[in-house]
């Protein structure tokens, strides 16, 4: 397989963990705005705060693929790049896993008791790594797949650069329905004013991101006419860079009053949202650019 097609597989294989991870990360920050959330324990309300940090983890690792890319290879096919999403694949699955298996005891216990719930909870997390773990387990020191070193056409940069808003977008699209929908909640109502404001400043820093997102199919289609031109590759990533800014800003602003409606404590809300700022800015900003440093370095 040509080394252009590998890098494009990869691609879209993060695309579909992040649809799966999208549905999650959605219920994370809509779950503390709905009218039953009260009736949680204490136990099951300290969850929701872990699995709210899971999550931000794990969009942080699905993404970071897309923003190695851009920045570290220029939107080149490497051999390099597939290792990387393969490895950031691999770290996600873990606590994508744990997520699930949580959730899934949450809900067990709100509708069939405690002891059903550990089952669920246990049973899910079994299920998930037999099927996502034992076989790359099983094929661990096994004959790598050689490729071809082919120079990366443009017409192939240009897919990979869609293919990535399109691994980024259901992240944003998630956050954007929730921080449209519950505003029209009365746990929204209850929250202060600053917090509202807070929020308010969030939504619209998803909704730039959203808009970064979807601008370089309209680019490419009413602008370049479809045709495949270097400015638009160019224009195309400094579009997805600046949209994943904006992501991580108005990820990390919710994450406060999420962690803040959950927790009651606004040192635990500032804590973890500081938290999600400095994980999604390490993995989507200073680790591909220092990593971009280096190789600069290496070929002076």
């Amino acid at each position: 397989m040509a080394q252009k097609d590998r890098t494009k597989t990869a691609l879209d294989e993060s695309r579909m963990l992040m649809l799966g991870a999208q549905v999650l990360l959605g219920f994370q920050f809509q779950a503390p705005f709905q009218d039953a959330f009260g009736q949680l324990s204490q136990t099951e309300k300290t969850l929701e705060l872990l699995l709210l940090v899971i999550m931000t983890v794990v969009i942080g690792l699905l993404i970071a693929p897309s923003a190695h890319h851009r920045i570290v290879y220029d939107g080149r096919a490497t051999a390099s790049l597939d290792r990387f999403v393969a490895q950031m694949s691999e770290l996600t699955l873990a606590p994508f896993s744990t997520a699930l298996a949580l959730n899934l005891a949450i809900a067990a216990s709100r509708t069939v008791g405690i002891t059903s719930a550990w089952i669920t909870g246990i049973a899910s997390c079994a299920f998930t790594t037999l099927l996502w773990y034992a076989p790359a387990l099983a094929n661990k020191g096994g004959k790598p797949v050689t490729t071809s070193d082919d120079k990366t056409p443009l017409e192939a940069k240009i897919d990979y650069v869609l293919t990535e808003a399109r691994v980024i977008l259901p992240g944003a699209q998630a956050m954007l329905g929730f921080q449209l929908a519950i505003v029209l909640t009365s746990g929204f109502v209850q929250l202060p004013s600053q917090v509202k404001t807070i929020h308010g400043f969030a939504l619209g820093l998803i909704a730039i991101s959203t808009v970064l997102l979807i601008t370089p199919a309209t680019y490419h289609r009413l602008v370049y006419a479809g045709n495949n031109e270097p400015s638009f590759h160019r224009l195309a990533s400094r579009l997805l860079l600046s949209a994943s800014i904006f992501l991580a800003l108005g990820l990390a602003a919710d994450t406060y009053v999420v962690a803040l409606k959950i927790s009651e404590n606004s040192r635990i809300a500032v804590s973890l949202a500081l938290i999600a700022l400095v994980v999604l800015a390490a993995l989507w900003i200073v680790w591909p650019w220092l990593l971009r440093r280096k190789t600069e370095r290496e070929h002076a």
